[in-house]
This record gives C-alpha cells, sequence and structure tokens, in this order.
C-alpha cells in the first residue's frame, strides 16, 4: 500500500530534516508525497503587503520539489501553498494523510515552551500520526521505542510501533514507566506498597507485549519497565532509538497548545523523529497483523 506522506516546507532547516527523513523513508516504504508550505495570513514586513512572502514560499516549496524529482523521480508527489493559519493548514491537510511530517530545531523546555507550538498544536489535533524531526537527526538503525500507559492510548501507540519495527526489521522496546502517586504515598506514608505496585507495572507491560508478540510473530519485543516520570525514561530511550512513538489525548483548545502530557515533553525534549498518534477516536484503523 502507498503510504500518503504530508511534508510541511518552509525553507528553513528544520523543514530540510522533515524533507530528508521523509526522502529516507521512501527508500524502504512506498510513498506518495504531498509538499505542502503555509503563507501566513497578516505576516509581512512593516509597511509591506501581504504578498512579499508568497515568493519566499513558492521558491522554497519549488526547491523541494526540484530535489525530490533529482533524489527519486519515481515517487508520485505534489505541492501546494496554502494560506491561513499553518497549524490549522496542516491540519486540514493531515484529514487526507496517513503521515504529517514536520521538522523542528526548536528543543529543551525554554525554547519548546516559547517557541515550538507548532509540533504541539498539530501533535493535539491532526488527524493523522505525526512525526517530528529535529534538525539534528542523522539516519540510524536503533531500536524502535513506544511508550506504554495504561489507558486508552495505548493501543494506536503500539499498532503503529509494532508496524514499524516489522517494516524496518528492528527491536521494539515497550517501554513502561511508573511511579508512585501521590495520593498512595500520603496515605501510606513510609509504608509503601512498592513491590506491589512493581509487580502490578510489570503486569501491564507485559500483557501489552504479549498482544504484540501475537499480533506480529517473529518481532523481537524487549520489555522495558522503569521507575520515574514517563518523559524523561522516554527522553533517555530515544538518545539510542531510531523513533519514539507516543500517544496523546488532545486537551481542547488551551491544553493542546501546552499539553501538559508525556507526549508534550517528550517533544520539547526529543533526541531522535518522535511519532505522536492521535487518541482512538481520530484513529483511521491501523492493521493489527502485520
Amino acid at each position: 500500500m502507498v503510504e500518503r506522506v504530508v511534508v510541511a516546507i518552509d525553507g528553513g532547516p528544520a523543514s530540510t530534516a522533515a524533507l530528508d527523513w521523509a526522502l529516507a523513508r521512501a527508500k524502504v516504504q512506498p510513498v506518495s508525497l504531498e509538499l505542502t508550505t503555509v503563507v501566513e495570513f497578516g505576516w509581512a514586513p512593516a509597511g509591506g503587503p501581504d504578498d512579499d512572502f508568497r515568493p519566499i514560499y513558492e521558491r522554497a516549496l519549488a526547491d523541494a520539489t526540484r530535489r525530490v524529482e533529482q533524489e527519486a523521480p519515481d515517487i508520485k508527489k505534489t505541492s501546494y501553498v496554502r494560506r491561513g493559519v499553518p497549524a490549522d493548514e496542516l491540519v486540514r491537510a493531515s484529514a487526507s494523510a496517513d503521515l504529517l511530517v514536520v521538522g523542528t530545531n526548536k528543543t529543551g523546555v525554554l525554547a519548546g515552551a516559547v517557541y515550538g507550538t507548532l509540533p504541539l498544536r498539530l501533535a493535539a489535533h491532526s488527524r493523522c500520526p505525526v512525526v517530528v524531526v529535529p534538525t539534528v537527526w542523522v539516519p540510524s538503525a536503533g531500536s524502535i521505542a513506544v511508550g506504554l500507559e495504561d489507558d486508552a492510548t495505548a493501543e494506536g501507540a503500539l499498532a503503529f510501533a509494532a508496524g514499524e519495527a516489522s517494516r524496518l526489521g528492528r527491536v521494539l522496546d515497550v517501554v513502561h514507566a511508573w511511579s508512585i502517586p501521590a495520593t498512595i504515598a500520603v496515605e501510606y506514608g513510609a509504608i509503601i506498597p512498592f513491590h506491589d505496585l512493581q509487580e502490578a507495572h510489570a503486569a501491564i507491560l507485559a500483557e501489552a507485549a504479549d498482544r504484540v508478540r501475537t499480533a506480529h510473530p517473529g518481532l523481537d519485543v524487549r520489555e522495558v519497565l522503569e521507575h520515574g516520570p514517563a518523559a524523561m525514561v522516554l527522553v533517555d530511550a530515544s538518545g539510542e532509538a531510531e523513533m519514539v512513538v507516543v500517544g496523546t489525548h488532545g486537551r481542547g483548545a488551551v491544553g493542546s497548545l501546552f499539553l501538559g502530557s508525556v507526549s508534550h515533553d517528550v517533544l520539547l525534549n526529543l533526541k531522535c523523529p518522535v511519532a505522536v498518534i492521535p487518541r482512538p477516536e481520530r484513529l483511521p484503523d491501523y492493521p493489527v497483523e502485520p
């Protein structure tokens, strides 16, 4: 099946990283590319007309198109100049895509909180999985790491990550982080049922890993159980991984800007491409069987 991939282009190093990743993917997966750029309403130099910036975006799009023609001439491709709010237009584009790819050069807590909101908005509202590629990305053959939360976001993320690992022939690391809830710590004081909680979370992890093994016979699945904040554990995993996969709930207009979730924190500190899988009601029907 040909995968429909939308790549956000603005001519900067972040969009170059996104296109690098998409072209690398095209070498191992049949894809059709939509290269899209968004000219934001009302954004122009002081005293200048709005159209001043349109040729810049058009040149960036033309350059990206020529690059695809040179490096992957057999790929089906289209290019679009859109006008409007970038996040809104890219979300619209995601409605007919299998994958939305966007680059970022804003990592670290301060940079992400102030400047890096576009990937967060897209992750919260996209109708398809979003892959956020850092400008420091270089191709690697590491594992596919998926964050396992004990809620409805788990299945979509697991299915996507298992599909990636199977297709690429990689190890799948199912990563589950746990900590002692504050309410339990307060209630029990020094008598915290640490081992009971650890065993309960180990059971959650083992059950999820077994579901993946059943659906993908032959896939090398490793269970990674860590005590600590989930985002910190996944960020650490991203240092060795080829891709990190997380699910997201999406939390409305305000919450989606600063998600306050594991996916939010991972996106602000990513070391490798991160795939954010929409909450279940927005997901297409990912195949469970390989």
